[in-house]
């Protein structure tokens, strides 16, 4: 009995199974059209291979000369320079990311047609360095750049906080040579296609079933069976008889 009852149970299973290829066979259209338009699209506006990109790392000390301290003054171990220069490195970690920055990088290297936008550069304060990033997609442009950076933070950090108007010294001392390194893509984006297309597919199957569900014509005698209601013939079938 109990050997009937899961045979029951596995023909049931297999009937539906075969009730849903039945369906996906109909409606292969509304399964398939999202998975197209997303793969198209996909293709039409990202290249199949990315580009790699070209990463400059460089990291600056900063800091200001220190004060001139008389004889009868306590210097506190030069305790106030170093929180200076930790202020001074701060805050042009801030002021590298603006547009600010990025528009006078741009202006530097007009000369050359190379037009920097804002993200390119980017910073960070470590360990009392400064860290700044220049991503570009081309490896001699992005030594340029870079230089271009070095330069603008030795020459000009005074158009971003006036209180490093009028010092005697660079605010920063550059401690690498810019040097570029390729990147390949990320992962993200040689799985972007598969996962958006497999997404796009179970979108699809959803789409498929709904329209189904959804039809209000009865096409199948499997339909009607479970209601009860007589068949007298199946005109499809006859008609693909003949």
């Amino acid at each position: 009995m109990i050997w009937y009852s899961a045979g029951r149970v596995r023909l049931r299973t297999l009937m539906q199974f075969f009730d849903y290829v039945r369906i996906l066979r109909r409606r292969w259209l509304p399964a398939l059209l999202p998975m197209l338009v997303i793969a198209v699209m996909t293709l039409l506006t990202q290249p199949v291979v990315a580009p790699p990109t070209y990463v400059v790392t460089m990291r600056f000390a900063g800091g200001l000369p220190p004060e001139p301290i008389g004889a009868n003054v306590y210097g506190y171990d030069r305790h106030y320079n170093w929180l200076a220069s930790e202020y001074v490195t701060r805050a042009l970690a801030q002021a590298v990311e603006t547009g600010t920055f990025a528009a006078n990088i741009s202006a530097r290297l007009a000369g050359q047609a190379i037009q920097v936008p804002t993200g390119v550069i980017r910073s960070e304060y470590v360990a009392s360095y400064l860290k700044v990033t220049v991503s570009w997609s081309d490896g001699p442009q992005a030594e340029v750049i870079a230089r271009a950076v070095s330069d603008e933070l030795s020459t000009n950090a005074a158009a971003y906080w006036p209180q490093l108007s009028g010092t005697t010294a660079a605010p920063v001392r550059l401690l690498d040579a810019p040097f570029a390194v390729a990147v390949p893509a990320p992962l993200r984006s040689r799985f972007d296609l598969p996962v958006r297309a497999v997404l796009a597919l179970g979108a699809g199957l959803l789409l498929a079933f709904g329209v189904h569900a959804l039809d209000p014509y009865v096409r199948e005698a499997q339909v009607l069976e479970p209601l009860g209601v007589p068949i007298l013939a199946d005109i499809r079938g006859e008609r693909a008889k003949k």
